[in-house]
């Protein structure tokens, strides 16, 4: 199964099927929104029907849910 990028109630093919891919079009939509990041969804990126990263508003992803984060957590993909 191919990659998602969901954002609220939307969901986005991610292609190709990367992380990174994942990050980018979050961007694009985070951008095209115009929202500021606290109005911005949650977005999380699926694989298989299971969550593998939620993003922050910068674009960077992070593993598991928000619930795991703390300040020592260190992002799977950094998009600097």
């Amino acid at each position: 199964m191919s990659m998602t990028l969901v954002i609220g109630a939307r969901w986005y093919p991610v292609v190709p099927d990367t992380i990174a891919a994942a990050s980018a079009l979050y961007c694009a939509k985070r951008d095209a929104s115009k929202l500021p990041s606290s109005r911005m969804p949650a977005a999380f990126i699926m694989r298989d029907g299971k969550t593998i990263g939620h993003l922050s508003y910068n674009g960077r992803v992070w593993a598991g849910s928000p619930r795991h984060w703390t300040p020592d957590t260190k992002p799977i993909y950094d998009n600097r």
